[in-house]
């Protein structure tokens, strides 16, 4: 994955995350772990490109897909921004 696939890939899964928190409680705590281990993953895989993904299982992706869908249809804005959005505007 290139390293903008990998910044849209981390912003995808905050935004799954935030959704779930905010409004629909889509994951269970197991799955939002889960989801949570794959980005930091990511996030670790910018730094040391050596290191390997950690994808979900396909049944939290399916779920992932289900509730970014949905977050689009209702043009969801989390309430507290991305801090790994942040911590890229301050590194450029």
């Amino acid at each position: 994955m290139s390293r903008n696939q990998i910044e849209t890939r981390i912003a995808q899964l905050y935004l799954a995350l935030q959704y779930c928190s905010e409004r629909s409680k889509s994951f269970t705590p197991g799955e939002r772990i889960c989801i949570n281990q794959e980005r930091f993953q990511w996030m670790h895989i910018l730094d040391n490109e050596t290191a390997s993904p950690r994808p979900v299982s396909q049944a939290i992706e399916n779920k992932l897909k289900e509730v970014l869908r949905l977050a689009d249809h209702y043009n969801f804005k989390p309430y507290y921004g991305d801090p790994f959005k942040e911590e890229i505007l301050l590194h450029n």
